[in-house]
């Protein structure tokens, strides 16, 4: 798996990860709330039925002949082939359930984590919080599988301890995860990033930048890691630093729209109602 290709937290494009995640947003609309994952003491929201969803998704096909094949290829469990069909269809929902299943009839370690990597990435456009919930059963589900066939694979250990996280049911069992591969290894920019993202979401800011920082002596370019550093500073009132990570980040970014948006920020963050140290 290629570097900052986990996904957990998501995972969009990375510099729009990035300035999504720290940019000053307004208040999020009442289905974005219901969408956030299970806290610890909270219900778990509930989830798509996905049989039924399949089921009424797959009598709606319009054309005769590929509804006829999909109900013969339900006979017969081939779930490949499905999948392909529903992507064609534009059914992404449908795509994951049966990658799913593709997964689990393997039971190979590799299949399972590229299943949880698509369920993950439907996770940013997900239509509504039941279909969140699916997703994000399906992403744990999948990791978790994988890492318990092959538990000596690093990326897998990560995929798991970071979806665990972004379910937030027991977050810190991921993040005692995540620790023990970077006391191991602590070059390990993967773990380091989300042990580093994790630390500014429960407001630790400084143990945030010494994560970045790390990353950045590393891999001085890493556009992730400057754009959460600058968050961090944000967040701990340094506005003078959080612009400088802004401008690194700048100088790294080709494509004119996202420098854009990197300028934009900066003028937020520069503007009379911003506080500076």
């Amino acid at each position: 798996m290629k570097r900052n290709q986990i996904i957990v937290i998501s995972v969009c494009a990375l510099l729009g990860i990035g300035i999504y995640f720290f940019a000053n947003t307004t208040k999020p609309a009442k289905k974005e709330e219901a969408t956030q994952p299970a806290m610890p003491g909270m219900t778990k929201p509930e989830a798509l039925n996905i049989e039924e969803y399949v089921a009424e998704t797959s009598a709606k096909i319009e054309d005769q002949a590929t509804r006829e094949k999909v109900e013969q290829l339900q006979k017969t469990s081939s779930y490949k082939e499905l999948a392909d069909i529903f992507v064609k269809l534009d059914k992404p929902l449908a795509v994951a359930y049966y990658a799913v299943k593709q997964a689990e009839a393997s039971n190979q370690p590799n299949d399972l984590a590229q299943a949880g990597d698509y369920n993950a990435m439907l996770l940013q456009t997900a239509p509504d919080a039941k279909a969140q919930q699916y997703l994000m059963d399906n992403m744990v589900y999948c990791y978790k599988k994988s890492y318990e066939l092959d538990s000596n694979n690093t990326d897998n250990k990560i995929r798991y301890a970071s979806s665990i996280i972004q379910q937030g049911g027991a977050p810190m069992q991921g993040v005692s995860m995540l620790l023990d591969i970077v006391r191991k290894d602590s070059t390990n920019i993967d773990a380091q990033m989300m042990l580093g993202r994790f630390a500014i979401v429960s407001g630790q800011f400084e143990k945030a930048l010494a994560r970045f920082d790390k990353i950045l002596y590393l891999s001085p370019q890493n556009q992730e890691a400057l754009l959460l550093a600058a968050q961090a500073y944000e967040g701990k009132g340094d506005t003078p630093k959080a612009i400088e990570m802004l401008e690194r980040c700048k100088k790294t970014v080709k494509d004119p729209n996202a420098q854009l948006e990197i300028d934009n920020y900066i003028k937020q963050l520069s503007g009379p109602a911003t506080n500076k140290n």
